[in-house]
């Protein structure tokens, strides 16, 4: 699939979901939910190749461990982004400001062991 074909399924889903919207308002944030989630799986399909790119010069340069973890920040970011979203269109505001709290905490301690090599090197530097 291509960035065209993207847009093509953002604008016709836009579309459905408005004619939905005034037929029957619940089912509304539903189909916005179910379009969102086609729309993050075609996102990761065309994203496949980079990420194959840069795992290949990751694991020539002996960075695999720091790519996996970065790989896994962005993914909590959008999945956590794209649930924020979904809630905020539902009306659930504070829902969406701790889904991403939630995602921020777990970014974080996805880079704790990171953060420990950084500080293991500052001390064999200092010391």
């Amino acid at each position: 699939m291509s960035i065209i074909s993207l847009c093509g399924v953002a604008v016709v889903s836009a579309c459905v979901i408005s004619a939905i919207r005034r037929l029957t308002p619940e089912l509304a944030s539903v189909s916005a939910a179910v379009a969102g989630v086609i729309l993050l799986a075609i996102v990761i399909e065309l994203a496949a190749p980079f990420i194959e790119f840069t795992s290949e010069i990751a694991v020539s340069v002996g960075a695999e461990s720091y790519f996996s973890v970065m790989l896994k920040a962005l993914a909590i970011s959008f999945c956590c982004r794209m649930s924020a979203e979904i809630c905020r269109d539902c009306g659930e505001d504070m829902l969406a400001s701790r889904v991403e709290l939630a995602g921020k905490a777990g970014i974080v301690l996805l880079s704790l062991p990171i953060i420990s090599q950084l500080f293991d090197i500052a001390k064999d530097m200092l010391g």
